[in-house]
């Protein structure tokens, strides 16, 4: 199977104001490797987000399942549901997909405070319809449920909601000159650039989602895509959510497929700009509006898989400047390509902090709505006034399993500034506190995909505080999750 965001094939039209707009996009064909029947720019590079099984997206609406798309691939149990022509010619049809996820989450000293464990039992269930009109139109829905139970846990709207529609979009797809374009309207997530950043936040029941629209021309070696977004207004019961005009997401990522010498990289420099009405900081509450410039550069080449960002951040807070920055780094280096294929490597980052409880230019980094289980899987930590750097190794016991192991040492970047967590909250008191270690993480992540539809994830954490945390009085603490998801 081929998948592609746009469509089929001849789904094409010109888009000549997203052009102008990216100029670049111009550039002639040339051969490479290609996930698309139309251009050789690779599919996982196109800013749609990753993969999640041999036929599924994280994104559903990424996957073709068109016939011309599925020539070659092996037949599956559910084929006829992802296939349903409503005409004659098979140019009108419907996809469906679904997702089914049944989750455990184990804390100890949750808060990273001594006292009684918590026990969450989580599911979560997502209905996607993708309807192609003809060559020119596709409109996407995306319903999702959450629920959370347990011992000694509260229900957050992002865990535990009744019925919610998570995505519904419509797209224009076309064609000018060699670029493939599109334009799309709605509600949608968002994964283009730094999962640092920027993600769908896989880890809570409900996706993150953005209010707006999004274009785009994707040519053989490099793209554009240009954004402007609302925030989601997210609220418990059955589509209670609305649009929250008082947060903006907007912005825009260029693509340059690089080759030669670096040939299986990429290059993306990317501008993001956000605004938050009633962002805190410290003690104060204010509106804030933060420009993020920066640089990716990500792929494979060989045996080394890299993937390196950097940004500078600047802007206003409540009338004070704002000077932040962060480097995001992360290696692996495969020993061998066969057996167990084990593979070394290490992540290592920086993130601006300083001034959230002072006066002056705020230097706390912003990490926006980007995947916190990258720090910590327990959402220990955020990367927020942080550094940190984990060696970490990998192998694959059998062809369907994977099992990775990391040691990552922290500190925090300014001592006069807190601690924060994977949700950006500042653990009260570590801002009054002298010393810059916060402590370790032994982390575990194994994987094992049962068949074509079924997966099963471990992970589990262990956070020993330093001398930080434990002047504030906080304590080592522990998060196990598994969960078993099956998606077609």
């Amino acid at each position: 199977m081929t998948a592609r965001p746009t469509g089929r094939a001849a789904a094409r039209i010109a888009l000549p104001a997203l052009l102008a707009a990216s100029a670049c996009a111009g550039a002639q064909a040339q051969a490479g490797e290609s996930a698309s029947t139309t251009s050789p720019y690779p599919l996982a590079a196109q800013g749609w987000g990753g993969r999640t099984g041999p036929d599924t997206w994280m994104s559903r609406w990424v996957e073709d399942w068109s016939p011309q798309a599925s020539a070659g691939r092996a037949p599956g149990r559910f084929d006829r549901l992802k296939y349903i022509p409503l005409d004659e010619a098979g140019d009108v049809y419907l996809t469906l997909s679904t997702e089914h996820r049944f989750r455990s989450n184990y804390f100890d000293n949750p808060g990273l405070r001594d006292g009684p464990s918590q026990q969450q039992w989580l599911y979560r269930g997502f209905l996607g319809a993708d309807l192609h009109l003809g060559e020119h139109v596709r409109a996407y829905a995306e319903l999702a449920h959450g629920t959370l139970d347990g011992r000694n846990t509260n229900r957050p709207v992002s865990q535990h909601n009744d019925l919610t529609l998570q995505q519904a979009f419509v797209d224009l797809t076309g064609r000018w000159g060699s670029a493939e374009t599109g334009l799309r309207v709605g509600r949608q997530d968002f994964s283009d650039g730094p999962i640092q950043l920027v993600s769908v936040r896989e880890n809570p029941n409900i996706h993150f989602r953005l209010d707006g629209a999004r274009a785009w021309a994707i040519a053989p070696t490099r793209r554009i895509d240009v954004f402007e977004y609302r925030y989601v207004d997210e609220a418990p019961g059955v589509f209670g959510e609305g649009t929250d005009t008082r947060k903006r997401f907007r912005g825009a990522v260029a693509g340059f497929r690089l080759d030669g010498a670096l040939s299986g990289l990429y290059l993306e420099p990317f501008w993001y700009a956000a605004r938050d009405d009633d962002r805190r900081w410290g003690a104060s509450v204010g509106r804030e509006e933060r420009d993020f410039l920066g640089v990716r550069l990500w792929g494979a080449r060989g045996p080394m898989t890299l993937d390196v960002a950097a940004v500078h951040q600047s802007g206003d807070f409540d009338g004070r400047d704002i000077r932040a920055y962060a480097v995001f780094s992360d290696l692996r280096w495969a020993l061998s390509g066969e057996g167990t294929k084990p593979t070394l490597g290490f992540h290592a980052d920086i993130s601006s902090g300083g001034g959230a409880y002072g006066e002056g230019p705020l230097r706390n980094a912003s990490f926006l709505f980007g995947t916190s289980p990258y720090f910590s899987f327990g959402n220990f930590i955020g990367g927020t006034n942080l550094i940190d750097i984990a060696p970490t190794f990998q192998f694959a016991p059998s062809a369907s399993t994977s099992i990775a192991l990391e040691w990552e040492w922290l500190w925090r970047h300014r001592e006069q500034d807190a601690v924060y967590s994977g949700g950006g909250t500042p653990y009260a008191g570590t801002e009054q506190v002298d010393g810059r270690r916060i402590g370790h993480l032994l982390r575990l992540n194994a994987n094992w995909r049962l068949s074509r539809y079924w997966s099963l994830t471990g992970r589990v954490e262990r956070l020993t505080a330093g001398p930080v945390l434990e002047d504030a009085g906080y304590d080592d603490a522990t998060f196990v999750g598994t969960w078993a998801t099956f998606r077609f």
